[in-house]
């Protein structure tokens, strides 16, 4: 370019007043093109050493910055710390999706696995929509627990190549060391599988009737899970075991659902043996966060995992050890009579879905009947609520609830009495992989802490079944898949749910209600478990109380039953500890979710 385009300006200077502002205006060719260049000039030729050296900094400090914030970006996002995961001190892992209902047009999800792809990473749905989070949706599988410990290690075993079946049992496993007022190989179980390959149903109840003591019920729990890995397993035997068998050697901070479970059972914890266990040094129980390791229950599930060719055998042995001479014989004879029943599950047929149920007879016939009468009574139980009618609502239901109940047990010459006596406790595991295999877990040692006595040398805690003429009824535990007709009566096209329930007297009912919200009422899975639930108390003999659940203490629906009629009375929480939890899988993808919400742990990828 020619010197005679070019039209120098020369600029106040901001750092002198010694400078000089001059223009100088000369006409250029037409056929040449005009350039204006803006020249900062300095006084002396130190200040233009003094301003390259400034400005050589700066660009070496600007650089340094941005290669700082490149290496932390690249630091962070190996780690994992830009994901959704917001679990500290769990195992648990999320995933967020948007789009909670089967008729949601679109739905946004974000991956955070390594070896997601970039095509992974995609919107569905118009540009236009509002994405929701949803954290409990996933790609590939999914654990739901009530405890955050236990989902994250079924999770591993899904991600490390086991199946359904296999993270359901490592899972269980786990419960038994983490929440063992409730789980354990002291306990028993009943499941619900489903093969989607073969679509094939199957009911598994791994319990033991007969007791050999007036004190205690037959443990069931590692006879079921050998045979349910045996036949529908593909993981490694001793790999099953690895997680519960850390937690149980170096020990786990205790949770708030065992932290609740020893303040509610204190007297009877302090006065016994458990006290070992659960006990600060002071005859205190302990408390929220502390640590709790079971070192002989370690050494007995590991040697349990390298020896499971003579399962039951070996158990019984060594958990007779510990009893009266007397009982050992009788009780050895038990535990090795005892194996799994794995059978085709009860089916109920209706109009508008299948039921399928693990679950006794009495329990099958209350949800039946809660649906049926709910509906011919055109009770408003699974849709929104009138708040203008909402009292008349639930005693109508309550009302309807002890005539079903006192009908069921009577199917099985049990008084309704004998019934309220049951306090039954329970936990359960859902899983759910992306092929629509799923299999529901229900475990309990019936009343807390079962039978309150704990083997010294292994570290378990024994039942308290078959001591009470309601515990055959089966309450404490309510695994169902239910089938969902689609309208054009396309078996291709069903949608396939898992409902899981544990908690004494409300399972059945609660279970029903689950049912009504998404057949009837056609909420989604995270609708339904946001909306009220009713729970059953027992009050006075022969009464029947009620408690609604998931109503916020603002809210006016709280407000209107509270100012409704004198059957209203505002409480902390339902007293029957109850956790519910839905697992489906739809467009692809697979969610849990379970109410109430503190209590239910999903972990999926």
């Amino acid at each position: 370019m020619s010197i005679n385009s070019v039209r120098y300006e020369k600029l106040r200077s901001t750092e002198s007043d010694n400078y000089d502002e001059q223009e100088s205006d000369r006409e250029t060719p037409e056929d040449e093109e005009e350039v204006t260049v803006f020249i900062y000039q300095s006084s002396t030729h130190q200040h233009k050493v003094r301003q390259r050296w400034r400005d050589t900094i700066v660009r070496l400090t600007v650089a340094l910055v941005l290669l700082a914030l490149a290496l932390s970006f690249v630091i962070c996002e190996w780690r994992g710390c830009l994901s959704q995961e917001n679990t500290p001190g769990d195992l648990s892992v999320t995933a967020g999706h948007s789009g909670t209902g089967k008729n949601e047009e679109g739905h946004g999800h974000h991956h955070h696995d390594e070896d997601d792809s970039e095509e992974d990473q995609h919107h569905h749905g118009n540009s236009g929509h509002h994405e929701h989070r949803h954290p409990n949706l996933y790609h590939h599988g999914v654990v739901i627990t009530d405890s955050g410990m236990c989902s994250g290690i079924g999770r591993e075993i899904l991600e490390d190549g086991g199946n359904f079946v296999d993270a359901g049992l490592a899972s269980l496993l786990c419960l038994g060391v983490v929440h063992p007022h409730a789980a354990g190989l002291g306990g028993v179980f009943s499941a619900i599988l489903y093969n989607a390959t073969s679509k094939t149903y199957k009911a598994i109840q791994s319990t033991c009737s007969g007791s050999s003591s007036a004190s205690y019920g037959i443990p069931a729990t590692l006879q079921g899970i050998k045979q349910l890995h045996s036949l529908f397993g593909n993981y490694k035997w001793e790999k099953l075991f690895s997680g519960a068998v850390k937690l149980a050697k170096d020990g786990f901070l205790m949770d708030e659902v065992l932290a609740r479970a020893l303040i509610r059972n204190q007297a009877r914890v302090v006065q016994s043996n458990l006290c070992d266990l659960f006990c600060d040094g002071k005859d205190n129980v302990k408390v929220l966060g502390s640590r709790v390791a079971n070192q002989n229950l370690a050494e007995l599930l590991h040697h349990v995992s390298l020896n499971s060719s003579h399962i039951p055998e070996n158990l019984a042995v060594k958990l007779a050890q510990d009893l009266a001479p007397s009982e050992r014989q009788g009780f050895v004879e038990k535990v090795q009579q005892c194996r799994a029943e794995i059978n085709d599950p009860l089916i109920m047929e209706k109009e508008e879905y299948t039921l399928l149920a693990a679950i006794s007879l009495p329990s099958s016939w209350i949800i039946s009947n809660v649906l049926e009468r709910a509906s011919k009574q055109n009770l408003p139980l699974w849709s929104n609520v009138d708040l203008n009618h909402s009292d008349s609502t639930y005693i109508s239901l309550l009302t309807s609830a002890k005539l079903i109940y006192n009908h069921s047990v009577a199917l099985e010459n049990i008084s309704l009495a004998d019934l309220f006596a049951l306090n039954p406790v329970g936990s359960h595991i859902g899983v759910l992989d992306n092929l629509g295999n799923v299999l529901i877990i229900s475990t309990s040692l019936n009343t807390p802490f079962g039978a309150k006595q704990l083997l010294p040398s292994t570290g378990v805690i024994l039942s308290d079944f078959d001591l009470h003429p309601a515990d055959k009824l089966l309450l404490w535990s309510c695994p169902l898949i239910v089938k969902v007709k689609e309208d054009d009566d396309d078996n291709d096209d069903e949608e396939v749910l898992a409902i899981g329930v544990t908690g004494g007297l409300s399972a059945p009912f609660i279970a029903a209600q689950m049912i009504g919200k998404r057949v009837h009422a056609g909420k989604s899975a995270p609708d339904a478990m946001a909306s009220p639930i009713v729970h059953l108390e027992s009050g006075s003999p022969g009464s029947l109380l009620g408690c609604v659940s998931e109503v916020s203490h603002g809210s006016d629906m709280y407000q209107m039953l509270l100012e409704g009629e004198e059957h209203f009375r505002g409480t902390d929480r339902c007293s029957d500890d109850t956790m519910v939890s839905i697992l489906q899988l739809h467009a692809g993808h697979v969610g849990a979710y379970g109410a109430p919400v503190a209590k239910a742990h999903t972990s999926g990828y």
